[in-house]
């Protein structure tokens, strides 16, 4: 029985196991610095574009921590091109944001999202010579689409080769894939104020440094002293190692990435050598063999580093740094000896008392450092970064200013000098500030005075603009006047006929009533006064046909209110279709065209602004029967058929819209110009530029649809309308 109950723990414990395994990365909240994806990432060698679907089973791929250095992860390494992925969960309440993601990788990857390509970061290649690496540069951030609560598949095809032999190593010392969740807003203001501390830490020992060196400089070109040569290097070394660390980060050429790297190595592990120069020089010690080894065996390991093999990792790619570090050690050691060596003579005691005093407060203060930074640590994680930052900028800083403090020591009349000369580039710098701020105060009135004017000519631009699109609406609605005239005299036709019927009916009702009672027919009576009736409603049904006439075309004049109405699409393309054309017939009596239209009976009424909507169905009829009027001007009599054809049809979740002409149709090299405000084929005067734009700003942007153009040159032109069933709200005026 204890056994059984064993065995079913043991069963729970690894189902429990299994499904922490295969669970999705829970993304839940997202800190100001971003949430890095470090764990429950699966890695697979080969390249299969399937391995990108979010429905892909990868249980059986690898699990690995893309974060770690690429020669901690030889198998992607050597893989050539392979693939992570990566599944997280967004919680519901992050989904209404916008979201972005941060990426620093070791080679080239294409990026998916949900099986869908998001970036290009590079050239993913299986060959050294087509991969095209990706070099981060601090900043870049990838915006994300808008994405749903619940789960999500990162898919990623990565390729990493070994740099070429003229390229020292670099990116092969970061990490391998890293990807960070973050707000762009928070995130970036994390990101500067992180900067703004970072650079103002590094540029505080840079500027220190470059001061101490230019000091030392000029120190050696006055006395002549090997020391301050030696320590003015030393500084510069510092400033050098310095600026180049804080400049790769922005540095888009990865080759030019890796150079620079690479020198301010040297200098990093330069410096160590030349600060214990300036120690022997300072104690008046020689240079032993000791320092003479280690400065080889350094050389010899920066040489090393240009190209270590850090792709096959293992202990070897990391001796050159390993062998640095022992010289460091090596030095330090050494140093305490010639300091012992020192106490033991008249004439540097009192120098090796005070370094050895000096340095023991500064290890001192390391130690307690140390101790306030595990505190802080302890207590308040999210100082921790800014407390290693002091930490750092002491233990930087200490040694060599300490150096610096026992060299000033010895040449207190030159300071004195140099004060007197500082305070004249001091006074020197007062005037150029004031030269500076008053210049800048006359810029920032001319600033001021250019905005105002370049304001003052944006107001005159968007009245020009709003001028030019009512321009348009009245050029478009002359255009429909002799077509509404035709439209309205056909319901007066009808109206004055049946008036003319109605009162002969009614004389000839008269007529009957004035006869004797005796001899009036009753069923004549009731048949005229019924005829009248039905002709007095066809009188109102044609009225009301004009009036609505009347109405549209006042509707067309004014601006749009945006409202939106349940509209018959079908007969809202059919009226302007032959108001168009009988516009076109008065200005040229001997125009004919063939219209054609194949309206769906089952389309149902769409939500639109009926006005706008409209406006677009008449540029578009009229731009159609001018080419066809265009194309049968040049062409013989018989021989050519002007055709304009109107196609409705009811697709799924939207409706289509076609307006077609067998006219010249649109050229190549014009065709992707048409939608451009301003742009038209017309001659001068006959057209504004505007229709074309304002159309497709009112299918897209006002009714979320698209409108598109499908030509042949010298066949025909169809624009394609489609607009959604349940579309965004409509665009303002």
């Amino acid at each position: 029985m204890r056994s059984l109950f064993l065995f079913c723990l043991l069963l729970l414990g690894i189902n429990s196991v299994a499904q922490r395994a295969t669970a999705p990365f829970r993304v839940d909240s997202i800190p100001k610095n971003g949430l890095s994806f470090k764990t429950d990432w699966r890695w697979r060698a080969g390249d299969e574009s399937a391995w990108a679907s979010p429905t892909l089973d990868d249980s059986r791929w690898e699990t690995v921590k893309p974060t770690r250095r690429i020669g901690r992860l030889p198998q992607v390494a050597e893989a050539g091109i392979s693939w992570f992925r990566l599944a997280f969960r967004l919680d519901s309440a992050l989904a209404r944001e916008s979201l972005a993601f941060d990426v620093f990788l070791n080679g080239a990857a294409e990026l998916y999202l949900d099986g869908t390509l998001y970036e290009r970061l590079g050239t993913v290649s299986a060959t050294a010579a087509g991969e095209q690496r990706y070099k981060r540069v601090r900043g870049d951030i990838m915006m994300l689409p808008k994405l749903a609560p619940g789960l999500h598949t990162l898919a990623v095809r990565f390729s990493t080769h070994p740099t070429p032999w003229c390229m020292p190593a670099y990116i092969e010392n970061k990490e391998t894939l890293e990807v960070t969740l973050c707000r762009p807003e928070s995130y970036m203001q994390h990101r500067v104020a992180k900067t703004h501390s970072d650079t103002l830490i590094e540029y505080l020992l840079i500027g220190s440094f470059l001061m101490l060196g230019a000091i030392h400089f000029l120190y050696y070109v006055y006395r002549r002293q090997t020391i301050n040569l030696v320590f003015g290097l030393t500084a510069l070394l510092y400033c050098l190692n310095g600026v180049a660390n804080n400049a790769t980060p922005y540095i888009h050429s990865l080759p030019l990435t890796s150079w620079v790297d690479y020198i301010g190595s040297l200098c990093s592990y330069s410096f160590p050598l030349m600060l214990s120069a300036t120690y022997y020089l300072y104690l008046q010690h020689k240079h032993g063999r000791v320092f003479w080894s280690v400065t080889i065996i350094s050389i010899v390991c920066l040489l090393l580093m240009y190209k270590a093999d850090y792709q096959k990792g293992g202990l070897l790619s990391e001796l050159p740094r390993i062998g640095l570090g022992i010289g460091a050690v090596v030095l330090i050691i050494d140093g305490l000896r010639i300091t012992t060596i020192a106490m033991r003579q008249v004439r540097t005691r009192e120098k090796a008392v005070v370094i050895l005093v000096s340095f023991s407060a500064l290890v001192a203060v390391l130690i307690l450092g140390a101790i306030c930074v595990l505190f802080v640590f302890w207590k308040t994680p999210s100082l921790a970064d800014e407390a290693l930052d002091v930490l750092r900028t002491v233990a930087g800083f200490g040694i060599p200013i300490t150096l610096a403090f026992l060299l000033a020591k010895e040449h207190d009349q030159t300071n004195s000098d140099l004060q007197k000369r500082l305070a004249e580039v001091e006074k020197l710098s007062g005037e150029k500030e004031a030269i500076l701020t008053q210049q800048k105060e006359t810029l920032e009135r001319q600033v001021a005075k250019r905005t105002q004017k370049l304001n003052q000519s944006l107001q005159e631009l968007r009245e020009t603009q709003t001028q030019l699109v009512q321009r348009e609406k009245m050029a478009s609605l002359g255009e429909l006047t002799a077509g509404i005239a035709h439209e309205i005299q056909n319901p007066l036709n009808f109206v004055n006929n049946f008036s003319e019927v109605s009162v002969e009916l009614l004389d000839e009702l008269r007529q009957e009533q004035a006869r004797p009672a005796d001899q009036r027919d009753p069923e004549l009576e009731a048949e005229l006064l019924n005829d009248i009736h039905q002709n007095v409603g066809k009188i109102g049904h044609h009225g009301q046909r004009a009036a609505s006439i009347v109405r549209g075309m006042l509707q067309h004049s004014r601006a749009s209110t945006g409202e939106k109405n349940r509209t018959d699409l079908n007969a809202l393309g059919d009226e302007y279709l032959r108001l168009s054309y009988h516009g076109l017939r008065a200005k040229d009596k001997a125009f004919n065209a063939n219209l054609h239209t194949s309206l769906d009976p089952v389309l149902e009424p769409v939500t639109v602004v009926a006005q706008d909507v409209g406006r677009v169905l008449l540029n578009l009829f009229n731009n159609a029967f001018y080419a066809v009027w265009e194309k049968a001007r040049t062409q013989p009599a018989g021989q050519y058929h002007p055709t304009v054809w109107l196609y409705t049809r009811q697709l799924d979740g939207h409706v289509e819209i076609r307006v077609q002409d067998n006219g010249n149709g649109i050229p190549a090299e014009l065709q992707r110009k048409i939608f451009q405000p301003f742009f038209t084929t017309k001659p001068t005067g006959q057209g504004t530029g505007l229709g074309l734009s304002l159309s497709y700003d009112i299918i897209t942007k006002g009714h979320g649809g698209t409108l598109s153009v499908d030509t042949q040159p010298g066949e025909y032109t169809t624009f394609i309308i489609t607009i959604p069933v349940d579309e965004a709200p409509a665009l303002g005026n």
